[in-house]
């Protein structure tokens, strides 16, 4: 399937999921109070939330040193009248010894008891491999009583390249290279709440060429009222022997006090920054050429 239908295929699901109806949830599913009947705007007010994470990552032997990553992330989101709203992310980390860091815009329409529909774009860069990544795409979610589905997809282009020799074998040359190109990306969520204040997902990234599977789990710890800490860990299981996993807190800023679900609907949509860790790295290839000495 060309880059244009996955996009279009895409973007026609999400807006079929954002046309459901408002009350769409199981019959056994009791709504927090925050999330019971009545028009809500699209994000309640000026919110925020700021996280801190560490963790390791690897593609041949996991728990090295320069393996390890560690930074903050954060994300600002305001509403635009009722319906709409807009939210700008950051991210900052250390990433295998190398400086990463990362911003992105989202611009989008909500109904917090059906869905969300909008727009994403993106710039990171990895110092490491002096790789600048754009994206730009069509983000949707949909909410079903303690279920959730959020996604992001479109097109990304790194603007890297290089061609680095890794050193002679009997009559090759092996190599490690970075094509500058464009291609499809996605970053999809799964998530069940078995409480208002716990999440579980599952999910996928395709991101720098490079499929894997995403687990991840957050908990209230702390609730402050208009404010809130939570524990959380998240994983990544890819390709070529990928895998990374890292953990943190993340404190909301909100206006209002609510559940852990009604912050997810209502505040602020994904931060889905911290996979430019890896996509740098998921876009360089490995390969080998015969080379031929001249007979002394």
């Amino acid at each position: 399937m060309s880059f244009t239908r996955q996009l279009l295929a895409i973007v026609a699901v999400a807006f079929a999921m954002s046309s459901a109806r408002a009350d769409d949830h199981p019959s056994w599913w009791k709504p927090p109070i925050s999330e019971k009947a009545g028009p809500k705007r699209a994000v309640d007010g000026v919110n925020g939330k700021l996280e801190g994470f560490g963790g390791g990552s690897d593609w041949l032997g996991f728990a090295r040193l320069n393996n390890a990553s560690a930074g903050g992330a954060g994300s600002i989101a305001a509403p635009v009248g009722d319906r709409f709203g807009f939210q700008i992310d950051t991210l900052a980390a250390a990433h295998r010894g190398f400086f990463v860091a990362a911003g992105a815009g989202h611009a989008f329409w909500r109904d917090p008891s059906v869905g969300l529909l909008g727009t994403y774009g993106s710039i990171g860069n990895d110092k490491r491999l002096d790789d600048t990544r754009f994206r730009l795409g069509a983000e949707g979610a949909y909410y079903y009583g303690p279920f959730s589905l959020a996604s992001v997809a479109g097109y990304e282009e790194s603007s890297g390249h290089f061609f680095t020799p890794l050193g002679y074998g009997p009559g090759v040359l092996a190599y490690q290279w970075q094509p500058r190109r464009g291609r499809f990306f996605d970053m999809v969520d799964i998530s069940v709440y078995p409480t208002y204040n716990v999440k579980i997902s599952v999910g996928h990234r395709y991101v720098g060429g490079r499929h894997a599977a995403a687990l991840s789990g957050e908990a209230l710890v702390w609730n402050l009222g208009s404010s809130a800490i939570t524990g959380f860990v998240e994983s990544r299981v890819g390709e070529d022997d990928y895998k990374a996993v890292w953990g943190g807190i993340r404190i909301y800023l909100g206006e209002s006090d609510k559940t852990l679900i009604s912050r997810h609907r209502e505040d602020d949509a994904p931060n889905w920054l911290k996979d430019d860790m890896f996509a740098s790295q998921n876009s360089v290839r490995t390969g080998a050429t015969p080379v031929f000495f001249p007979a002394p």
